[in-house]
């Protein structure tokens, strides 16, 4: 397909000693984020859960009936 089909292609003398990197093994932090992540997430709900006062809103006590006839 190309032009000069007569000559064969021969690697380049500068670049035929490179070396392709593969990739390494993830850290600990990559391979295990969310799990800490998760564990910080409960344990903040959990600890923001446990500093509510009481789930029921209090009411006033209603007024005492005086009865002035």
């Amino acid at each position: 397909m190309g032009l000069f089909k007569d000559a064969p292609p021969t690697p380049h003398p500068e670049f035929s000693q490179l070396r392709i990197m593969t990739a390494g093994s993830p850290s600990w932090w990559k391979q295990n984020r969310h799990k800490v992540l998760a564990v910080a997430g409960l344990l903040t709900g959990f600890w923001l859960a446990g500093h509510h006062d009481d789930p029921t809103p209090k009411t006033c006590a209603p007024p005492a009936s005086t009865s002035t006839h």
